[in-house]
């Protein structure tokens, strides 16, 4: 089990997490963007949402993380039970070794 510190921004909406994910391939600053748009009460702190050990966070937010490739800092949009997240990739997860008994 991994400790990991997550950025994101909650967007409630598919279509406005697709122009927040633009805009941030565009050059506009995460923490701004998290500010003006998120859902989540870590928009008060530029997105960032604490430390989380893996296995709190949604499956499919984790899988997202694992296979997100270098040439961008920003993952998503990730539906989850909560929304729609943008994550600032800070550090990549490793993967949990599975262990056959």
């Amino acid at each position: 089990m991994s400790t990991i510190a997550l950025h994101h921004i909650l967007l409630k909406s598919p279509l406005l997490a697709d122009d927040v994910m633009k805009e941030l391939s565009l050059g506009a600053d995460f923490g701004e963007m998290a500010a003006e748009y998120s859902a989540c009460p870590s928009a008060k702190h530029q997105g960032f949402a604490g430390y989380h050990h893996s296995d709190q966070l949604p499956a499919n937010l984790l899988e997202a993380l694992y296979s997100h490739e270098q040439d961008s800092p920003y993952c998503g949009p990730v539906k989850t039970g909560f929304g729609f997240h943008i994550i600032k990739v800070v550090d990549k997860p490793e993967r949990p070794m599975l262990v056959d008994e």
